[in-house]
């Protein structure tokens, strides 16, 4: 799990997604959002849509916060990554690559 430092607060949750910058993986849609903070804030939405368990939904989303734990410090970076029904079955080799693929994209600044 992240530091609650780094993970988007409710009220400071993004509602427009059209602002961001999107990036789209077979495994996941991420969404990068302008930040002037110093430090980085990520959070995970898993929809029950793509995971009926509660269970299933948190594992996902731990796995995703560990990959991305990684890259805090790199560059501070405002991201909502949203994972599909394929990241369920998607080995942890795999899941880090498309996440550090997406990371490298993001174009903005």
């Amino acid at each position: 799990m992240l530091p609650k430092k780094n993970r988007i607060p409710r009220k400071d949750f993004p509602t427009d997604s059209r602002q961001g910058f999107r990036v789209f993986s077979p495994l996941f849609s991420a969404v990068f959002y302008k930040t002037t903070k110093p430090e980085s804030h990520i959070s995970v939405v898993v929809s029950k849509k793509t995971a009926k368990n509660a269970v299933t939904r948190n594992s996902l989303r731990r796995r995703f916060y560990s990959v991305v734990a990684e890259y805090l410090t790199k560059n501070p970076v405002m991201a909502v990554f949203y994972p599909k029904k394929e990241a369920i079955k998607a080995d942890f080799k795999n899941l880090k690559s498309e996440i550090e693929k997406a990371l490298r994209s993001k174009t903005i600044k």
